[in-house]
C-alpha cells in the first residue's frame, strides 16, 4: 500500500517543502519512489509532467529548480498562487 498518493499536486508540494531557499531541490526519481512508495518510472512520469507545465526545470542529473519560485519581496500569501494557473 502506498504511503502517499502520487500526483502532480502532491509531488510539487513535496519538492516545494524540500527545496532550499533558492528553489533548488536535490532529488531524483529514487528519492521520490522511496518517499511515495512508487516505481521510479511513475515518479519520472510525474516529474516530466511538472517540467512540461513549466513548474520545475531539470538542472543536471539529480537536481531540479522550481521555476515558479516567489521573489523575496513578494508577500507570503502568494507562495502557492501557481495552483490557480492549472
Amino acid at each position: 500500500m502506498r504511503k502517499k498518493y502520487l500526483n502532480e499536486e502532491s509531488l510539487f508540494a513535496y519538492i516545494w517543502k524540500n527545496a532550499d531557499p533558492d528553489g533548488l531541490w536535490d532529488g531524483d526519481t529514487t528519492t521520490l519512489s522511496a518517499a511515495f512508495e512508487v516505481t521510479e518510472g511513475e515518479a519520472d512520469d510525474i516529474l516530466g509532467k511538472l517540467c512540461d507545465r513549466g513548474l520545475i526545470q531539470r538542472v543536471g542529473n539529480a537536481t531540479y529548480i522550481i521555476t515558479r519560485w516567489p521573489e523575496r519581496d513578494e508577500p507570503p500569501e502568494k507562495d502557492l498562487e501557481w495552483w490557480e494557473m492549472k
